[in-house]
């Protein structure tokens, strides 16, 4: 009997033993008898309450053990790990085991992705390509890869597209030469490559000269650097002796007491030669007076041009015998001008009256094109007369004529307002691609730009550059200079992407912004009333998953036009995402897509960790 006490007592200590009773919770033998939540199940070979009986019953990323308890740790290739991680050899769910497992443009290593490419996994993001001696996705390695139009060169020292490295690159007439800074082929680079009596500036040749660059011939080179007939006397000869210094020609006379003109003529304001006292000399009492006739006349050619003799005084009477100088017509018995005077304009007595003026011999209202607030003042492309002046007309206060104001929610395309939404994508003929410098950015930016031209009009015209390009950005704030009738596409958030930290965060005229609460939680933010649209956490991000934006928003300074597109996470993925969707999906179907703002959460359905149309696009947001 007490053998058997023994035996039993043994057996007992082994079974709780084995079992961790004592740990696990109390005896049962069905689960109902385990009240505790955190062991909730009854494991009949042990006859205790344990946390779980199988690994479904753990929570991700853990694996229910021997005891019946819940540990990290994973059994087969997914593992029950988290989407995006995998299952390391049974141990743990880390973020790759196999290259494979990363995004495009990354490698794994240490069971980390990290951004590279190598021989064995090319895999590059849409718009890059592997460099596999460098280890890294670039844009080319070879000109054959550059397809983008203006960009038909590969630069070997950043390996990206650019319109030309060497002078031989340049095949476009009036364009022979490769800026070495921009790297585009422009007109000139130097003076010595423009023709004489021009200079290079901003590689464009513009009238001028300096020492090195000399004048035609028959010129000289001014003070101030430009082309004249003269600069002194020595220049001149003939008919046109004298040199006017203010205007640097050759003229028959230069005003004052010692002109040129033959006695009993003086030289006019215009260096003309007319009729009238020069000084007192030329004048029988010794005085000339200001209106060139002399005091006290004897007859009539003592007295200016246009006047007469009368009683010892020179008084205004022309005639068909006492004819005006040169340029005037006789109106009534005076002088006047037919190119300007507004009561005799073209010919005597024709009027122009309180709102016109008389231009080149015609009455014209100063409120045209041609004759802007002044006779002769033209008004360029894009620009309108407006009170009396010139003032362009693709902004958003005057689209299209003058006082025309286009909506908060409007754009000009260069003739008329137009609703920011993406219906009204094609509206705007002029497209300008602008680079942030960010190599998964840049790739991106190729992509929003390589539908358009298939999806709005072939005449669309799209110049590819860099957000440093000081004619495009202000380098300053990051505005947009470009104007009304012009679109900017660009990719990347708004801390790299200058017109996207204009536009969102400085002017604040985006729709929707990014935050974050600066630990582990990202968010796409209504700006009307700073709600959130999107609540991401940073643990959710992964090469097979994302949430971007694509958005319409219109400078306010100057009326451009911004498409602009990214994605929450780091590492390029929605980014990437995004410029894919757009271009393939909202961009061929813009007529559905009626808002100015989207936001799509991505799933790579398929774990190809590129984007295609076997994903799941989940709509988030979307508004004007």
């Amino acid at each position: 009997m007490k053998f058997s006490v023994r035996v039993e007592a043994l057996v007992l200590v082994l079974f709780l033993g084995g079992c961790d009773c004592g740990k696990a919770g109390t005896r049962c033998t069905v689960s109902n008898d385990c009240p505790d939540g955190r062991t909730p199940h009854c494991a009949p070979a042990l006859q205790t309450c344990v946390e779980c009986l199988n690994d479904d019953q753990c929570a991700t990323g853990f694996v229910c053990n021997a005891t019946g308890s819940c540990e990290a740790a994973c059994r087969d290739e997914r593992g029950r790990c988290e989407l995006g991680s995998y299952c390391k050899a049974g141990e743990a769910c880390v973020e790759c085991t196999t290259d494979a497992q990363c995004g495009p443009g990354r490698l794994c290593q240490n069971n980390a992705c990290v951004p590279g490419c190598s021989a064995a996994h090319p895999v590059c993001p849409s718009g890059l390509m592997c460099d596999a001696t460098q280890g890294r996705c670039v844009t080319c390695t070879t000109n054959a890869q550059c397809t983008m139009p203006g960009l038909p060169v590969c630069n070997p020292a950043t390996n990206t597209c650019v319109g030309c490295v060497t002078n031989g690159d340049c095949t476009t007439p009036g364009k022979p030469f490769c800026d070495p800074t921009t790297k585009t082929c422009v007109s000139c680079v130097m003076d010595s490559q423009c023709p004489r009596g021009q200079v290079c500036q901003a590689n464009v040749c513009v009238n001028g000269c300096t020492p090195s660059q000399p004048c035609p011939v028959g010129q000289v080179c001014s003070a101030s650097g430009q082309c004249v007939q003269c600069t002194s006397d020595l220049q001149c000869s003939g008919a046109t002796a004298k040199c006017d210094v203010a205007s640097n020609r050759c003229v028959a006379c230069l005003p004052g007491p010692n002109d040129t003109c033959p006695m009993g003529q003086y030289c006019r304001a215009d260096f003309t030669c007319e009729r009238g006292c020069k000084t007192g000399a030329d004048c029988p009492s010794g005085q000339c007076l200001p209106s060139r006739s002399c005091a006290m006349c004897t007859q009539d050619s003592q007295c200016a041009a246009g006047n007469v003799c009368i009683n010892g005084t020179c008084t205004p009477a022309c005639s068909a015998t006492n004819p005006c100088g040169s340029g005037r017509d006789c109106c009534n018995g005076r002088c006047v001008d037919p190119q300007t005077d507004a009561s005799n304009c073209g010919a005597c007595g024709t009027t122009c009256g309180t709102s016109g003026a008389c231009c080149r011999g015609q009455c014209k209202a100063l409120n045209t094109t041609s004759d802007c607030g002044a006779c002769g003042v033209t008004c360029g492309a894009n620009s309108a007369c407006c009170n009396n002046a010139c003032t362009p007309s693709n902004t958003l206060a005057n689209c299209g004529g003058c006082g025309i104001v286009c909506g908060p929610d409007q754009f000009c395309d260069g003739s008329q307002c137009r609703n920011q939404t993406f219906p009204e994508f094609c509206a705007n003929r002029s497209v300008y691609a602008i680079y942030d410098g960010r190599t998964l950015d840049d790739a991106a930016t190729n992509v929003l730009a390589s539908t358009i031209r298939a999806n709005c009009s072939p005449l669309t015209t799209i110049q590819y550059g860099p957000q440093t390009n000081a004619t495009w950005v202000d380098q300053t704030t990051g505005a947009l200079l470009l104007g009304g009738g012009s679109t900017v596409v660009t990719a990347g958030g708004p801390f790299p992407n200058k017109p996207v930290q204009w536009l969102e965060r400085t002017r604040q005229v985006t729709k929707v912004f990014f935050a974050t609460n600066g630990l582990d939680t990202f968010y796409f933010r209504k700006r009307a009333d700073n709600s959130n649209v999107v609540t991401f956490p940073q643990a959710q991000c992964s090469p097979n998953r994302d949430v971007f934006i694509v958005e319409l928003a219109t400078d306010p300074t100057s009326g451009t036009l911004a498409l602009i597109s990214y994605g929450l996470c780091s590492g390029g993925y929605g980014t990437q995402t995004g410029a894919w969707y757009w271009a393939n999906v909202m961009l061929p179907n813009r007529a559905s897509y009626p808002d100015s703002w989207y936001i799509y959460e991505w799933l790579d359905t398929n774990l190809n960790t590129q984007p295609d149309m076997g994903d799941t696009f989940t709509l988030r947001g979307s508004g004007r």
